[in-house]
């Protein structure tokens, strides 16, 4: 069996990339991402951000370029990506759908991970996906050991259902965290943190000689308190937090344990 590039797993869902069918299309990777935003865009499914959703099908995987965030690639699922080339030509079609026929017969085999490209930065951020996997345990085992509250807090909101998530000053320029790490301490996927610094207009700030976005910790958590507390919690066949103006979200440990008012 073969290892087949551009088929890789996202949270157990199989997925190609907008850079394979780049390469399998020989057409350009921002010919392919523009062409994605416009499908999204007319199947109703694109958001104002473009921000992933796993119950849609797609995962945008971004990046550092510049000292801005940049789309590096986007992946689709199997029925996006045979929607995507319906328009392309009959030897593209028949390209991708090979592909995917491949996976199914065993041929070739998908990747769990993205394939590191030559750039550091891209190694970086497969790690950065293993360590918030590993420290998400890693953290619920030592509340249940301790019993000990291992972040910060924030203040209890009085706020009516479904609130308005905003934040405006107050808040102390010298307390700034990592995303990474700020996903790591309140079991929310680094991608979803970027979601509510967006949603949530949060400061933020580039620290020199530190390495990716800070947000300001005491207003994140904030934030995301008022997030949990306006949201629905799963249920039933539902398996995600749904937040009626934020959208879906997936919380990998019980709110309780990750503000610690667990007994």
């Amino acid at each position: 069996m073969t290892n087949t590039a551009g088929l890789e797993t996202v949270n157990g869902v199989l997925m190609m990339s907008s850079r394979s069918i780049s390469e399998m299309t020989n057409k350009e990777h921002k010919q392919i991402v523009r062409d994605i935003k416009t499908m999204l865009e007319q199947l109703g499914i694109y958001s104002a951000n473009l921000h992933h959703d796993e119950s849609k099908g797609f995962f945008i995987a971004k990046k550092e370029y510049n000292g801005r965030i940049v789309i590096d690639e986007i992946l689709l699922g199997q029925d996006l990506s045979t929607t995507l080339v319906t328009g392309y030509s009959v030897q593209d079609r028949y390209k991708i759908i090979k592909r995917w026929s491949e996976l199914e017969s065993g041929k070739a085999t998908p990747l769990i991970a993205a394939q590191p490209a030559a750039g550091s930065a891209d190694i970086l951020s497969i790690a950065r996906v293993v360590a918030e996997a590993t420290a998400s345990a890693t953290m619920k085992v030592l509340r249940e050991v301790t019993g000990t509250n291992l972040i910060a807090v924030a203040p209890a909101l009085s706020s009516p259902v479904a609130p308005q998530i905003t934040q405006s000053g107050g808040c102390d320029e010298n307390a700034f965290i990592a995303v990474t790490k700020i996903a790591w301490l309140t079991a929310f996927s680094d991608s979803s943190c970027r979601r509510l610094i967006d949603y949530a207009d949060l400061p933020v700030q580039k620290v020199p000689g530190v390495r990716g976005l800070m947000v300001h910790k005491e207003c994140f958590m904030s934030a995301f308190k008022k997030l949990i507390e306006g949201s629905t919690p799963p249920h039933g066949k539902r398996k995600r937090w749904q937040h009626p103006e934020f959208g879906g979200f997936t919380l990998r440990e019980d709110p309780k344990e990750i503000f610690g008012e667990g007994e």
